[in-house]
């Protein structure tokens, strides 16, 4: 399991565990706060690299997205 961290504008932090970025923003399930519609994510690879990306909220995954494949 990795560890992701959400990091959000006004610094407020949470840390979930989660087998994927995908299944670690599920479980996030963040709501936009007045102006905050963005996220900041941060984890550690296996082989030991850095990473991050911000993601607009609420998140919509692709298959909402795009309906029915």
């Amino acid at each position: 399991m990795k560890e992701y961290t959400f990091i959000r504008t006004g610094g407020d932090k949470k840390h979930i565990e989660a087998m994927s970025l995908k299944k670690a923003i599920k479980k996030y399930d963040g709501k936009p706060d007045d102006h905050d519609n963005n996220v900041l994510i941060v984890w550690t690879s296996k082989k030991g690299t850095i990473s991050n990306q911000i993601i607009r909220l609420p998140y919509v995954s692709r298959k909402e997205r795009k309906g029915r494949l």
